[in-house]
């Protein structure tokens, strides 16, 4: 592959119950990836893998990687992204191992919590998560919340893991620790590449909802995360095209239209907020990045919608109508705003089921894995 220079390491491969294939995509992440390398390495079974792939040019973290035993495949490339460097890993082990789980390169886990990931998915789960927790030791992510907008954050940040609870079907997980079982990640063909950061577990995970499959969060499986909201223009130009191109691709079409009244005020309120948080000129390069990959985006829903078994008033109830997340202003977490947004995803409700768009036009049921 162009690009791209693949150093195979020490190899492993007895078959076992659950091997487990981890990937790591790592950016200039020097100071945190030995730790974790030295942690995966105590905890690796025979027939494991690991896969490092450095996307940051010179590859300090390759070269690093290359001293540590446990690490079967270091692949160096230019930078392609989160979710295509894990594809790339992925695709060296995913026909060697039974379980792939993802790992950001600045997570942590504690002691035993691979082995608990490992063991602790669900039969009829196709994808899990640990609990993601910050250097305070409260919550970074127990998966991720999709608001009716589009919007979507990390369920429970901030909170006490001890305290917290959620009775909400989990719809998203976070691909800084994400465990897919092989054979799912093959019939979903990996990571949507197109978003290049952000948002591409947002909408792995939406898709697998979508096809009838489950997901879970391991509880027990504690793993430390050196997590940031904030890092600049970068960060919110692809947080805003990004969001475009998931409610593109994946949203059915009754969804869109039941929906569509509520889209528009929304974007109304986020270019409002854009204007005074002084990030107008950050919007509009998005939405002019949007409007030129929108063909393509629109070939690929094509494709997705023939795998949908879930109907457009399923996906609506899978939308959170609060937004009750410290990571966005204030002013957009009043109760008032989260009235108005509940009401109308119950009247939207309504509206899919009197049209038909809650009838199936197949059988479905959960998918088995």
């Amino acid at each position: 592959m162009p690009g791209t220079d693949v150093v195979s390491v020490s190899k492993s491969r007895s078959r076992t119950a659950d091997r487990l294939g981890i990937v790591l995509v790592a950016y200039d992440n020097g100071d945190s990836i030995e730790q974790l390398l030295a942690v995966l390495s105590e905890e690796k079974r025979p027939g494991d893998r690991i896969v490092l792939v450095d996307n940051h040019p010179p590859h300090a973290c390759a070269r690093l990687a290359e001293s540590v035993g446990a690490v079967d495949e270091i692949i160096r490339s230019e930078n392609v992204g989160f979710g295509a460097g894990c594809n790339r890993g992925a695709a060296r082990i995913e026909n060697e191992v039974d379980l792939l789980l993802f790992l950001n390169p600045d997570s942590l886990p504690e002691r035993g919590a691979i082995t608990l990931l490992r063991k602790g998915g669900r039969e009829e789960w196709a994808a899990w998560m640990g609990l993601l927790l910050l250097p305070s030791g409260r919550i970074n992510s127990a998966g991720n919340t999709v608001h009716t907008s589009g919007l979507a954050w990390c369920t429970g940040y901030g909170e006490d893991p001890t305290d917290f609870h959620s009775d909400r079907d989990v719809v998203a997980l976070s691909g800084a620790d994400m465990v897919v079982r092989s054979r799912v990640w093959r019939r979903l063909g990996g990571f949507a590449e197109g978003y290049f950061l952000y948002y591409e577990d947002i909408d792995l995970c939406f898709r697998l909802r979508q096809m009838g499959y489950e997901l879970g969060v391991v509880w027990d499986a504690h793993i430390a995360h050196d997590y940031e909201f904030q890092k600049g223009a970068q960060k919110w130009f692809l947080l805003e095209r990004n969001r475009y191109v998931f409610i593109a691709r994946t949203w059915p079409l009754g969804l869109l239209l039941a929906l569509s009244p509520l889209l528009v005020a929304s974007e109304t309120g986020l270019w409002l907020a854009s204007f005074f948080q002084r990030r107008l000129l950050i919007r509009l390069r998005a939405v002019s990045s949007f409007a030129r990959v929108l063909p393509r985006v629109l070939g690929e829903r094509r494709s997705i919608s023939r795998e949908r078994v879930l109907t457009a008033y399923e996906c609506l109830r899978m939308l959170e109508p609060r937004i009750d997340t410290p990571l966005l202003p204030r002013f957009s977490r009043n109760r008032v705003t989260s009235a108005v947004f509940a009401v109308y995803q119950k009247g939207a409700g309504l509206i899919l089921r009197v049209t038909g768009f809650a009838r199936r036009g197949r059988s479905h049921t959960a998918r088995q894995c």
